[in-house]
C-alpha cells in the first residue's frame, strides 16, 4: 500500500477531514514563496510620532524567494540571527508579511479567509524549536496532541483518543503516558511530543523550526531518523531551519543558505557542500569541524567582522563588509587580501569599533568634532597601521592605505 493509500485509509478509519486539495499539476511545487518580506519596525509608537522620531525598519527578511515541491525536505540554514525562523513563520502566516507571495498548492497564502485559511491550517503544521516552551505545562500530553482535533472538531471523542493513541506510539511514545504532564519528560520526548501534534491533523507540509538545536547529540539523531521514517510514510514535506550543517546534509534533498535576511545560494545538497559558489557558503563550510586526523593541520580561515544590523544592512551585497572575496575598485592597485583587510580596518573606525582618541600616545592627537586635523591625517593613520596591523603593508599599498584610511577617520 503507498504511503497516500495509508493517509487515506487512516483519515477514513478516524472520521478525519481532509485539507484544501493540494494536487499540484506535475512540476509544479507545493510551496512557492516569491519576494518574501518581514520588517519589524522599531520607533514606531504614538509617542515616538508625536516626538516626531523616524520608524525604524528591522530587515529580518529582505526578498527570499524559494521552491518546495511534494514529498521534498529544502534545508535553511545560516547564523543566528539571519532570518531563518522569521521565513518559516511568515510563509505559515503566524506572522504577517510586509511584502511579498506565498502559493500553498497554487493558492495565494496571503488572500486566504475563512474555510480556506482553516483548511490551510490543516495543511501546514510547525514543530518548535524549544520542546519545554511549546508545550502547555497544564495540559497533559494526551490533551496536548489532542487540542488540534478538538478546535477543528475532527471526528467524536473516542476517534480523537485513538488517533492520539496511534499518534503516540508512532513517535515512539507510550499510551501509558498520556496522562503525563510536559516537565516529566526527557527534551527528546517532549520534541516527539510536539511531532506527534503537529501531525494530528494529517499535513501535507511541515516547518521543522530547528527541532534537534536543544537536544544531546543522540537524542538528535533518533528524532532525526524518527522525521525521515514519518516523512516516508505519510508523504511529508518539509522546510527544516538549521543552523547544524550536519543536520542539514543528513536529511535534505535540497539546502538554502541565508545571511542577514537574504538567500544568496541555493542547490541540491551534494552540489552545495561539493562546490559552493558563494564566498559565504564556502566560509561556513570551512568552519565545520570534520572527525579526521587529517584535520589536525588545517587552519581553518574564520570570517572578519561582525554581521551587520538588519536595521541598516550594507548597500549592495550584504556580505561585502565581510567576504574575502571583495573585489578592489580597478583604479586601485592593490592585491585582493590587502584590500580585504583596509577594509575591515575602515568599517571598524565607521563603527566606532576603534577609539580614535586611544590612537599614540598620551594627547598625540586631537580630535575634534569626531575627525582628526587635516594636518595630522598621515601621522595618525601612521599610528593606526602600527596598532592595527601584525605585519607593515607592502610599500606600494602606502598610498591606499593613506587614502582609504583617512576617507574613514574623517567621515566618523
Amino acid at each position: 500500500m503507498s504511503s497516500d493509500d495509508n493517509r487515506a485509509t487512516s483519515s477514513a478509519d478516524a472520521g478525519l477531514v481532509t485539507g484544501i486539495g493540494t494536487d499540484t499539476p506535475d512540476g509544479e511545487p507545493l510551496v512557492r514563496v516569491e519576494n518574501l518580506k518581514k520588517y519589524f519596525w522599531e520607533n514606531d509608537s504614538l509617542l515616538d510620532r508625536l516626538l516626531g522620531d523616524e520608524p525604524v525598519a528591522v530587515q529580518a527578511v529582505d526578498g527570499v524567494s524559494f521552491e518546495i515541491h511534494e514529498g521534498e525536505t529544502l534545508g535553511l540554514v545560516g547564523e543566528s540571527g539571519c532570518g531563518k525562523s522569521t521565513t518559516g513563520e511568515t510563509l505559515l502566516r503566524l506572522q504577517e508579511p510586509t511584502d511579498g507571495r506565498v502559493e500553498f498548492g497554487g493558492t495565494n497564502v496571503y488572500e486566504m479567509a475563512g474555510s480556506d485559511l482553516t483548511a490551510f491550517r490543516r495543511d501546514a503544521q510547525v514543530v518548535f524549536q524549544d520542546p519545554f516552551s511549546s508545550l502547555d505545562p497544564r495540559m497533559t500530553i494526551g490533551d496536548i496532541v489532542q487540542q488540534p482535533l478538538d478546535i477543528h472538531d475532527v471526528g467524536a471523542d473516542e476517534e480523537r483518543r485513538e488517533r492520539v493513541r496511534d499518534l503516540l506510539e508512532r513517535v515512539g511514545l507510550s499510551v501509558n503516558q498520556l496522562d503525563r504532564y510536559p516537565h516529566e519528560f526527557s527534551g527528546g520526548q517532549r520534541q516527539r511530543i510536539g511531532i506527534a501534534r503537529a501531525l494530528a491533523l494529517e499535513p501535507e507540509f511541515l516547518v521543522l523550526d530547528e527541532p534537534t538545536s536543544a537536544l544531546d547529540v543522540s537524542v538528535q539523531a533518533q528524532v532525526l531518523n524518527l522525521l525521515e521514517d514519518l516523512q516516508a510514510e505519510f508523504d511529508l514535506t518539509y522546510l527544516l531551519i538549521s543552523h547544524d550543517l550536519s543536520v542539514i546534509r543528513h536529511i535534505c534533498d535540497r539546502v538554502a543558505v541565508m545571511y542577514l535576511g537574504e538567500i544568496v545560494e541555493i542547490g541540491p545538497v551534494e552540489e552545495l557542500f561539493g562546490d559552493p559558489k558563494h564566498p559565504y557558503t564556502k566560509a561556513l563550510l570551512e568552519s565545520v569541524p570534520r572527525a579526521t586526523t587529517d584535520e589536525r593541520e588545517r587552519d581553518r580561515e574564520t570570517l572578519a567582522g561582525d554581521v551587520p544590523s538588519p536595521r541598516d544592512p550594507p548597500s549592495g551585497c550584504r556580505f561585502r563588509t565581510r567576504c574575502p572575496a571583495v573585489i578592489p575598485p580597478e583604479e586601485l592597485d592593490i592585491d585582493q587580501e590587502t584590500y580585504r583587510e583596509l577594509m575591515t580596518v575602515r568599517e571598524r573606525i565607521e563603527s566606532r569599533d576603534i577609539s580614535l582618541e586611544t590612537v599614540g600616545g598620551d594627547d598625540q592627537f586631537t580630535v575634534e568634532d569626531g575627525s582628526i586635523p587635516e594636518a595630522d591625517v598621515p601621522s595618525f593613520v601612521a599610528a593606526l597601521k602600527h596598532r592595527l596591523f601584525d605585519d607593515p603593508l607592502p610599500p606600494h599599498h602606502d598610498e591606499m592605505c593613506l587614502r582609504i584610511e583617512s576617507t574613514a577617520v574623517n567621515r566618523v
